[in-house]
């Protein structure tokens, strides 16, 4: 493998403008041996050196800015790791003290038994005396302790404690999982920068016969902070030991399970592979034998015709969660790819999550049942054998394959999402995150399903017709028909408005910002009228049935899903995929920066999210002739189709745009707050830095991603007398508390001030961290 592709490959996504830019220094070499062709046929080698000389200025003082750029953006990591292990080692002193003391009193506590319950009834005769006579204003525990003895409720309290305490070590424990995990990413970070500026300098002497290259690498590279340093090896060696022997009991084995990282390129397993071929194979089976069965029966042997519309109205919510299963495992591998990093978005565990293979795995499979269900449902119809079995049958496997406890078929991936499921049903009493509100966007695309649950339940609990042989009868339950039946679809189809508007006030709640959370909320809310005056309009259509379009509802429902159709479309553009930035540059209507390889995919994008956003306009050209024709035919299932398959080409530029966030935030890894932030603040250190001229750099005003490749060298020789002052003041400051991270920084600081590597908003970054 190429060292290019080698390099695009490994690199850690969110820190990819950090690394050496392998591609451009390759392509500046092989333009320079282009442009050096004539002097080589004229064989005049004095000139063609002379070029190469020239060239060498101009691509020397280049690598220098990489390693400039290089040796900064360690230095910061080398920081943020070490205040990060600090801190890690102080919590890991924490958690064991309360753990032994937890221990020692529950040792203690059992040693004292014996002696206890020798005087326990003089005990409990005093302790009643004693209860009797306490005043009102201890009437609130008076009824926990007249219940429970006190060695209980003594009990209770400890289990609780050591509930808390087991609480505290997990999230520990996962801490370092992360944390482990960006040492490795930074590890991995100087190997692959060191070997990119071996094998493009390597490349130059061959290309230009020299050896200036080798040269200016050990003089400039060899010795580079980035290279030389060994500090994140020894920290991983650190974590390594402190984790085994205080989290694991010594159990190195254990403990590297728990650390060790998976690969960068994430490796398919065949087996899995297999399946989903095997399972694809089965579907181009099924799927013909499907048509061609719906297309020759249409009466059943005892001359009854098939009931095609309950089918439609049992399969079709089905059919649309299955197809969104498979693509969301395109998403995935879209995602994995074009290096969106999707597992640090939705921060779920590096080590083991899905893979788009298993996603496809799990979807074609279901796709497999329901073939198989739909072929069930046509032929036991056509033999006149309980036919409403079989979607009944179906829905009962999902449940069961969701629901299923044993740690099979992909256990913790299943209850993961069953949490965060809970998490959107119960928005406004839990902290809302990026899986939440994403998962809760994937359900406002499905709303047919909860108009559906309406149909289902009635059908199966109210028309007995369905054991027989075919229904005849019409439910007659209270909620199955009239003005109850379009109140209760309408409270369904509500829900997943109801759960990201829930979700967006508990957002608002949590930051304080009334924009974008509560601007996203109307958006959310809007849906709430759309609902609403289509379900009026739908129910007084019966008195309208001769003239449609006189319904004032119709209009009013036009009104407003108009008004939301463009609330969701502006927000769609310009807030979820960061389209119409004003520094677009280049990109003209989208953003500054893209990942995807074409820009036609952005602009096909956009015009099919706003086609499918008003998609509903169909709907106006129609002539309704009962209350739910829309829903009631092969109409509303095509809407719901194009609604999933909008969802999917939504979900590539969301993530996209939040994968750019985290990369201008140099974010890799969880975040896992592990100690509660100080509070204790040196006002009169702020206030003197904040006097200073450069004291505090507003990093919002630059470009996300090339804060530093974009200073030039004109820009650096002139920062270079503030920074040459600047620099024995920072590296004093730093030098006044001694402890671990000062030593190491200043080593760390002190090459680079030498090799004139770092700039002056960078020292002063690492002075007011410590």
């Amino acid at each position: 493998m190429k060292f290019a592709e080698h390099l695009s490959a490994h690199v850690t996504p969110e820190w990819n403008s950090q690394y050496i830019r392998y591609d451009d220094m390759k392509e500046l070499l092989a333009q320079a041996v282009a442009k050096a062709q004539p002097y080589a046929d004229d064989s005049d080698n004095v000139l063609r050196e002379q070029f190469f000389m020239r060239v060498d200025e101009h691509f020397f003082q280049y690598c220098e800015k990489e390693a400039t750029k290089i040796n900064t953006f360690f230095a910061e990591k080398l920081a943020e790791a070490l205040r990060r292990w600090e801190t890690m080692k102080s919590q890991v002193g924490h958690v064991e003290q309360s753990r032994r003391r937890v221990s020692h009193r529950s040792g203690a506590s059992v040693a004292d038994a014996s002696a206890n319950n020798e005087q326990n009834d003089e005990k409990k005769s005093s302790i009643i005396k004693h209860r009797s006579n306490r005043s009102e204003d201890q009437s609130v525990t008076t009824p926990l302790t007249r219940v429970l003895p006190d060695r209980l409720v003594e009990k209770t309290r400890e289990k609780q404690t050591q509930r808390i305490q087991y609480r505290k070590r997990n999230d520990l424990k996962l801490a370092f999982s992360e944390f482990y995990l960006m040492l490795v990413l930074l590890q991995n970070y100087q190997t692959l920068n060191y070997t990119g500026f071996r094998k493009i300098l390597k490349k130059h002497d061959k290309l230009f016969q020299t050896m200036r290259g080798e040269e200016w690498r050990k003089l400039h590279i060899d010795s580079a902070p980035f290279h030389t340093s060994k500090r994140v090896e020894q920290l991983i060696n650190d974590v390594e030991t402190l984790y085994t022997d205080t989290l694991e009991s010594g159990d190195r084995e254990r403990a590297m399970k728990r650390l060790r990282v998976p690969p960068l390129e994430e490796k398919q397993s065949p087996s899995v592979t297999f399946r989903v071929g095997l399972f694809i194979g089965m579907i181009c089976i099924l799927l013909p034998a499907v048509i061609a069965l719906g297309a020759n029966l249409h009466d059943s042997i005892s001359t009854k015709p098939l009931a095609w519309r309950q089918a439609l109205f049992l399969y079709r919510s089905t059919f649309l969660v299955v197809l969104h299963i498979i693509l969301v495992g395109i998403n995935v591998y879209g995602w994995s790819s074009s290096g969106v990093n999707h597992v640090l978005i939705f921060e779920i565990d590096p080590r083991n999550h899905l893979t788009y293979q298993q996603f496809l795995e799990i979807g074609t499979f279901l796709f497999v049942l329901w073939f198989l269900s739909f072929t069930g449902f046509i032929l036991s119809s056509y033999f006149d054998f309980h036919p409403f079995i079989q979607p009944l049958g179906f829905v009962t496997l999902i449940l069961l394959f969701l629901f299923n406890p044993t740690p099979t078929l992909y256990h913790q991936a299943r209850f993961w999402f069953l949490k965060i499921l809970g998490h959107i049903i119960c928005a406004p009493f839990y902290r809302v995150g990026f899986a939440d509100f994403w998962l809760g966007d994937q359900l406002t695309s499905l709303e047919l399903i909860f108009f559906d649950i309406e149909y289902f339940f009635c059908f199966y609990i109210y028309d007995v017709g369905w054991w027989s042989v075919s229904p005849t009868s019409t439910p007659q339950g209270f909620l199955c028909h009239g003005w109850p039946q379009v109140l209760l679809q309408t409270a369904l189809m509500i829900l997943p408005s109801w759960f990201r508007f829930a979700q967006c006030l508990r957002r608002y709640r949590d930051t304080k910002q009334k924009f974008p959370h509560l601007a996203n909320a109307g958006k959310y809310a809007s849906g709430f009228f759309v609902t609403g005056t289509n379900a009026a309009r739908r129910a007084t259509a019966l008195y309208y049935l001769n003239n449609p379009t006189s319904n004032p509802f119709l209009y009013i429902w036009i009104i407003a899903s108009f008004i939301g159709a463009t609330y969701k479309v502006i927000w769609d553009l310009k807030m979820d995929w960061g389209f119409f930035d004003k520094n677009a540059g280049e990109n003209k209507f989208l953003r500054d920066q893209i990942v995807y390889p074409s820009k036609f995919y952005y602009y096909a994008a956009i015009i099919q999210n706003i086609i499918f956003r008003y998609i509903w306009l169909i709907n106006v050209f129609m002539q309704f002739r009962t209350r739910f024709a829309e829903y009631s035919d092969i109409i509303g299932f095509i809407f719901g189709l194009i609604e999933v398959f909008r969802r999917f080409i939504w979900n590539y530029f969301r993530l996209e745009n939040e994968h750019l966030n985290n990369c201008g935030n140099f974010r890799a890894v969880r975040d896992i707050s592990i100690a509660p932030i100080s509070t204790t603040i040196d006002h009169g250190t702020l206030e003197d830095m904040m006097d200073k001229d450069r004291g505090i750099k507003n990093r919002r005003k630059a470009k996300r991603h090339d804060l530093i490749q974009k200073l030039n060298n004109e820009d650096i020789k002139s920062e270079m007398n503030d920074f040459e002052a600047t620099t024995d003041l920072s590296l004093r400051t730093l030098s006044t508390n001694s402890n671990p991270i000062t030593d190491e920084l200043n080593t760390t600081l002190a090459a680079a001030v030498s090799s004139q590597i770092i700039s002056h908003d960078d020292l002063t970054d690492h002075a007011v961290f410590l």
